[in-house]
């Protein structure tokens, strides 16, 4: 009378792996073996069933369905989808080292699994013929490599975040340098490479600076003495912006009179007042923006030689993050204390960074502020701004764009 598949014996000389003959070997008792007659009278035995629960227990354990990868084909320009890993049939019979098909294939067939019942209530059977599986160790020393990579590609934007928070909440008038020189590297490092962040602003740029007009500044007022009228408030007057605290003046301009516009956030029909001032001399900035702007001629080659170009695309927008009117008194705190430390300890008279409010990259949307000065801004002549010029303009449309269809 045949056996059921089931209830066949199988010995040690039926596999190869030593993890599974050892447990043969201790769970089985001497028989004869059901696969080959020619294997060892009493050799230890075990029926198919208790060695497929056996290798089921460490099947679980140590395997998991393959996740799912997208690749592309040529035949189509829609990407694909496979699942990771190797068969059920591919997986065993490498496991137990086997060369009869037939053992791996009585040991998948009676592998436990959920029954009929559990189906029917909506459980999904672990074991399928046409799945994949990975390894779980694979797929956890993946998952730590690309959380690795993650957070090293990130590693300057969690160290701003960690600075923010200290000096929000816990501290900003002691150990604030320390985490700065981290983030920063030191002046020599923007030295390298063909692009960098620190530059002389050259003589004769042209600055833009915009107010709204209202019954507090009114046209009359702003033609009496349209240089000061429009450039940085007196110090008693001054409120804090996102590069200068209270009563610290900062004259905050534009290199686009559109941009300056833009940031006054107009409605329609008022007016504003756009005034140009000129560079008298050069002027050491550090710039946000500069490898973001679209490369000139080959100068792009040399951008990832820089050392701090990771930090500088990271911190570009952190630095020119739209802040909310009620949470700037507490938001603007981190970027006083760079603009004071860039000033401090990298000589620095300005910083440049991009709009909050005007995101095209074609258009000339950066922002710059002279940082705080004993001599003032503009209005003498030696200062290292000179007004030129005056527009008053009408506020004719405003147009929002979506960042998708609607």
């Amino acid at each position: 009378m045949n056996k059921a598949l089931e209830d066949r014996l199988l010995c040690t000389e039926c596999i190869t792996d030593p993890e599974y003959v050892e447990w043969i070997e201790a769970n089985g008792r001497p028989g004869k073996c059901d696969f080959d007659s020619g294997h060892r009278t009493r050799a230890k035995v075990v029926t198919v069933e208790a060695l497929a629960a056996y290798v089921g227990e460490l099947f679980r354990e140590r395997y998991q369905l393959g996740r799912e990868e997208m690749y592309a084909t040529e035949e189509s320009d829609n990407p694909s989808y496979r699942q990771r890993g190797s068969s059920l049939l591919e997986i065993l019979t490498n496991e137990l080292g086997s060369s009869d098909d037939t053992i791996t294939d009585a040991v998948i067939e009676n592998l436990p699994d959920v029954s009929h019942a559990d189906i029917a209530d909506g459980d999904e059977p672990f074991y399928d013929s046409t799945a994949s599986y990975e390894r779980i160790s694979d797929v956890e020393a993946d998952e730590a490599a690309e959380e690795h990579e993650y957070w090293y590609e990130n590693r300057f934007r969690y160290k701003w975040d960690d600075f923010c928070n200290k000096v929000q909440y816990e501290r900003r008038f002691f150990k604030t340098k320390e985490p700065l020189d981290e983030l920063f590297g030191g002046p020599e490092e923007y030295e390298q490479g063909s692009i960098r962040p620190i530059y002389m602003l050259k003589t004769a740029q042209r600055i833009f600076r915009a107010r709204v007009l209202d019954s507090n500044f009114t046209e009359e007022n702003l033609r009496g003495n349209p240089a000061r009228e429009l450039g940085a408030p007196p110090k008693e007057s001054a409120r804090a912006g996102r590069m200068n605290a209270d009563y610290i003046p900062a004259f905050y301009g534009a290199f686009s009179a559109q941009t300056a516009v833009a940031e006054m956030r107009p409605g329609i029909g008022d007016e504003v007042a756009i005034g140009e001032f000129i560079l008298q001399r050069d002027v050491k900035v550090f710039d946000f923006t500069v490898f973001s702007r679209p490369p000139v001629s080959d100068e792009v080659r040399g951008i990832s030689d820089h050392t701090r170009y990771d930090f500088i695309t990271q911190m570009e927008e952190e630095i020119s993050r739209r802040v909310l009117t009620g949470d700037k008194q507490l938001q603007y705190i981190s970027t006083q204390i760079v603009a004071e430390y860039l000033q401090e300890y990298f000589r620095c008279e300005a910083v440049i960074y991009k709009s909050a409010v005007v995101r095209d990259e074609t258009s000339e949307n950066r922002n710059v502020v002279f940082l705080p000065r004993a001599d003032g801004f503009a209005g003498k002549d030696d200062a290292i701004l000179k007004y030129d010029r005056l527009k008053i303009l009408s506020v004719e449309d405003v147009t929002y764009q979506l960042g998708v269809p609607f």
